[in-house]
């Protein structure tokens, strides 16, 4: 654990954290490896799952069918896409927001390019993210 430890008492933990605290998490966690592993653990197992081809082939069908003009745009667009497919909820057969199926150039309509974030990925990066809160806080229990 590092010397700069954040002390995060349970109640703490459990219920909303003040702005505060979560500065001092983010200073902790930027004065070493914490974010960096973070990162380089999700963007790898993002890469090896297959997720970022596909989302670099829904961002490409979304400029070539005109759904979006900017990178914002596309950003917005995408995002809305994996929230709901993460979710489960189940799109309409469309590519957002026209109503039209469009392909991506590799023979597969965007509205069957999966987005959903992987299970995999998401148990790995919770675990990653867990080590290295650890290292950086101590969560002190409260006697009842």
């Amino acid at each position: 654990m590092s010397s700069q430890a954040v002390i995060v008492t349970t109640a703490q933990a459990k219920s909303g954290i003040s702005q505060d605290l979560r500065n001092n998490i983010y200073s902790a966690l930027l004065s070493g490896d914490g974010i960096r592993n973070i990162e380089s653990t999700l963007d790898e197992l993002l890469r090896s799952s297959g997720f970022k081809d596909s989302l670099r082939d829904y961002i490409t069908d979304l400029f070539r069918s005109g759904q979006a003009s900017t990178c914002e745009e596309a950003r917005n667009i995408a995002m809305e896409r994996i929230r709901e497919q993460t979710r489960g909820v189940q799109t309409n057969g469309t590519n957002g927001t026209n109503g039209t199926a469009n392909g991506n150039g590799n023979g597969e309509a965007a509205d069957e390019i999966h987005l959903k974030v992987p299970k995999e990925v998401i148990d790995k990066g919770v675990k990653t993210v867990m080590k290295e809160l650890e290292r950086v806080c101590e969560i002190s229990y409260e006697d009842k």
